[in-house]
């Protein structure tokens, strides 16, 4: 028989479906690899299936993450024109510019989004006509969670602080400060509540230790479910 042998095969990681490329080779060792043409997985020829998706099971958050990550690349870029998909609070808007000499603020409809500008076809105006929109939003949101999750662990509402962090959600500084990506305003509320109660926790335990995380269980108890999905969706929030 001729090696390498390449098969197609579907598994579902995270409660998505993922198709994947099996290359059965003469080594030894079992590999892992996410590029733009998916995930393939590297194994001896005569490794069991259900010994391989059990393996695939175990990396599924890495996976799935790094698969939305090159899905995330491979999106064209923003011109920010009529028609344009945003995240906001876990929902897609559609872009409608209009002209507008005035500094309107942005206004939110089902399913769209209304942005005035000057002229319509300065892209640069529209993003940072949007995204100031997004952090004052962020502001208000972050702060009535701060605010609802605070006294659940009988510690004082903390100050806020924005962030443009790309690598993390949030931070808790020892001064008690938390500071959160704007960015995160993007996701889901469960998502966004997730973040929060983590940093909410910090306030208690300043490290990861297991009482941190039985804080993190008894403010937010469906906390795993939300940190696997927002590995997985999370580039989907840095498009801006």
């Amino acid at each position: 028989m001729a090696y390498p042998l390449k098969e197609t095969r579907d598994i579902h990681l995270l409660n998505q479906a993922v198709s994947y490329t099996l290359v059965r080779r003469k080594r030894r060792t079992i590999g892992f690899k996410v590029d733009g043409s998916g995930l393939t997985v590297s194994a001896p020829p005569r490794e069991p299936y259900h010994y391989l998706e059990q393996l695939i099971q175990e990396r599924a958050p890495w996976i799935v993450k790094k698969l939305h990550e090159m899905e995330t690349r491979r999106l064209p870029e923003r011109t920010w024109q009529n028609g344009e998909r945003l995240l906001l609070l876990g929902d897609e808007l559609e872009l409608n510019l209009y002209r507008s000499l005035r500094r309107a603020e942005p206004i939110r409809s089902p399913g769209k989004i209304w942005v005035g500008v000057p002229d319509t076809q300065d892209a640069a105006a529209v993003q940072t006509r949007i995204t100031h929109w997004y952090r004052r939003l962020a502001v208000q949101h972050f702060q009535t969670r701060l605010a609802c999750y605070a006294p659940r662990l009988g510690v004082a509402t903390p100050h806020l602080k924005l962030s443009n962090a790309k690598t993390t959600w949030g931070m808790c500084l020892s001064s008690g400060v938390i500071r959160l990506s704007w960015r995160l305003i993007k996701a889901p509320q469960a998502q966004i509540d997730y973040v929060v109660a983590h940093e909410i926790a910090h306030l208690k335990h300043m490290n990861h230790s297991p009482a941190f995380w039985k804080t993190v269980e008894i403010l937010f108890p469906d906390y795993r479910e939300q940190r696997r999905a927002l590995e997985r969706d999370g580039a989907r929030y840095h498009t801006f």
